[in-house]
């Protein structure tokens, strides 16, 4: 009760972060405006600023402090990153998705050229939120840590590898670039971030950055093996005979057993990881959460 009233009052404040950054008094562009606040609310399951908050109070003795202000405003950030990625991401020149968190995506309600342009203002918007951060040399770290991790070798730069691998084999390194790179970096960032707020040690930095990845990969690979999982059959018994209809997945790659297997080691690891902190309950709760949609 304590978790699900501790994420309850955390979403309640990215929420409301969101939703300050994105009321437009100013009516010029309004269109554009109106479809970046389409983009981004309602939302999904934030969970990378939730992962930002977690791990920044966890790092801080769960303190009441203004800091946290500071935080929630990181928090915002990376999550406008997120859904501008995801407006490119759903373009009919990339992933041509057309319905997005079960609504029309951006294009499909407001036109490309709109979306794309919807796309560029959130990046942009994001930089001037983590701006606002009142420590000004948190801010500066802040910035070039988001700025890292969504550039041609972050975010965007597995966009790319992910468009280049359309029409080839995948290969297990090549998918693993992609989704550590378009799943994991901003979670990378969101755990780099709080620490830098919570000003920890260089250790503890290494310890987040790897939880944060380790969970990225875990995310996408059980998405894979659910998937393959439903297409094969409810208790289907999977053995050497079972083949997923996609070569473009871990089950597919792997096989299901070593997929499943490699998922819960990594998510053991992520235990093992966080087991020497206090107030750690939370990210112990991003792990189950994980653990629990595992097949």
């Amino acid at each position: 009760m304590l978790i699900q009233k501790y994420f309850e009052t955390r979403l309640d404040l990215i929420e409301k972060g969101l939703d300050s950054f994105l009321s437009f008094e100013d009516k010029h562009a309004s269109e554009l405006k109106e479809a970046m606040r389409y983009a981004v609310i309602p939302g999904g399951k934030r969970w990378r600023p939730l992962m930002l908050l977690a791990v920044f109070e966890m790092l801080t003795g769960m303190k009441k402090t203004k800091v946290l202000n500071d935080a929630v405003l990181a928090a915002v950030a990376v999550e406008l990153c997120h859904n501008a990625a995801l407006v490119h991401d759903d373009l009919p020149s990339v992933k041509n998705n057309k319905l997005r968190r079960d609504i029309p995506a951006v294009h499909q309600k407001y036109g490309n050229a709109v979306a794309i342009l919807a796309g560029d203002a959130l990046y942009t918007l994001a930089f001037e939120v983590i701006g606002h951060i009142s420590n000004k040399e948190h801010a500066i770290q802040a910035t070039r840590i988001l700025s890292s991790y969504t550039k041609s070798y972050g975010l965007v730069g597995g966009q790319l590898v992910d468009l280049e691998m359309k029409r080839k084999v995948m290969k297990i390194n090549s998918l693993r670039f992609i989704d550590m790179k378009k799943v994991g970096a901003l979670l990378q960032a969101s755990a780099d971030i709080a620490c830098v707020l919570a000003e920890a040690e260089e250790e503890d930095r290494m310890v987040m950055n790897t939880y944060a990845s380790n969970l990225a990969l875990c995310y996408q690979m059980i998405e894979n093996i659910a998937s393959d999982y439903n297409r094969g059959g409810e208790g289907l018994d999977f053995d050497e005979e079972f083949v997923p209809s996609s070569r473009r997945t871990y089950t597919g790659i792997l096989g299901f057993d070593k997929a499943r297997n490699q998922v819960e080691k990594m998510l053991d690891d992520c235990d093992r990881m966080i087991k020497p902190y206090s107030n750690r309950n939370v990210l112990d709760e991003f792990v189950q959460m994980l653990r629990d949609t595992l097949p």
